[in-house]
């Protein structure tokens, strides 16, 4: 049986510049290796990733594609980073670019259709595409054929990305709000991590993305919330009772994060749940392996914890416990 073009590349592994000088013509060639000169200078690096279409990275952070078909070639700029800062957009004036280039669904995939509900610029924007999903979390802006002031544009966009400082998961941002403060060894003090049933909580892909990588201290694991319920619940049992001052999340390298939360906890689970904490939406920016941290205003001591999420669909690398001073 012969190849598909999918396997031929896969095996091959076709590097760019040789796949464009059969398959664009001259003006788009030396357009996209205009294009391919500013990645060279920036260090960023494209590799083949699937049929016809190359990853854009930046110290192994995928920043977006470059897609290339007979007589054309895209563009493709993941932007949930950029979309949080509303003034440099507005600044650079970058709305209609961002806003008349969105991928929108077209239901060709069944894992992501009908596609992302997401805000920008104000405006709640439905049905995008979520086919790139890893590559940057959400949604990805995409200029075909970019023309001299499309591309100067798509390099400011690119530039202001590349300077919004993030986390790694071998060195994440910690938020100075909890300097001073002690962190409990949560593979020491935790002894359970279970629903409100009290039954376990199994793993919502794999076992990377298990839930139980909320507290195992790796910030290369994370948790993958996408249940279809209204709200999530996860108990966390404690060794002894404990009273905890500040609470923390650290973000993955999928910037999918909660959109609200309640904490609680009690002494016993057949006792009442005492609410000590709500959030109404997580603080913005939102950027990978960056902590998060949150006060509860009157800690008691309890030997239960309680999150209860209501969206389902994020993803978390890390929860951290602060003890009261």
């Amino acid at each position: 049986m012969a190849e598909t073009l999918a396997q031929e590349q896969a095996r091959t592994k076709p590097k760019l510049e040789e796949f464009i000088a059969v398959h664009l013509n001259d003006e788009l060639q030396r357009n996209l290796l205009v294009f391919l000169e500013y990645c060279a200078t920036k260090k960023i690096s494209y590799k083949w990733s699937s049929t016809n279409t190359w990853t854009l990275k930046y110290k192994s952070k995928s920043i977006g594609l470059i897609h290339v078909s007979d007589a054309n070639w895209t563009i493709g700029v993941g932007f949930v980073e950029l979309i949080q800062y509303d003034d440099f957009i507005v600044e650079e004036s970058l709305q209609n670019d961002i806003l008349d280039n969105i991928r929108h669904c077209t239901g060709c995939n069944t894992y992501c259709a009908p596609g992302y509900s997401q805000e920008i610029l104000g405006k709640q924007y439905r049905k995008l595409c979520r086919a790139i999903y890893f590559l940057d979390g959400k949604v990805c802006i995409n200029f075909t054929n970019p023309h001299a002031k499309s591309m100067d544009k798509i390099k400011r966009m690119i530039d202001f990305r590349l300077a919004i400082p993030h986390g790694t998961a071998k060195r994440p941002v910690f938020d100075p709000a909890a300097d001073g403060l002690t962190r409990i060894n949560n593979n020491v003090h935790i002894t359970g991590i279970t629903d409100l049933h009290g039954n376990p909580i199994k793993n919502e892909i794999t076992s990377k993305s298990s839930i139980d990588k909320l507290f195992d201290g790796k910030y290369d694991s994370y948790a993958r919330f996408w249940a279809n319920e209204n709200s999530y619940d996860i108990v966390i049992q404690l060794n002894e009772p404990i009273k905890f001052t500040k609470y923390s999340f650290v973000t993955s390298l999928q910037l999918q994060v909660p959109d609200s939360w309640k904490l609680y906890g009690t002494t016993s689970l057949n006792e009442h749940w005492t609410l000590i904490d709500e959030q109404a939406r997580f603080p913005k920016p939102v950027t990978s392996y960056t902590e998060r941290v949150f006060t509860i205003d009157a800690p008691k001591t309890y030997q239960y914890y309680r999150y209860v999420f209501k969206k389902c669909k994020f993803d978390l690398s890390q929860v951290h416990l602060y003890l009261c001073p």
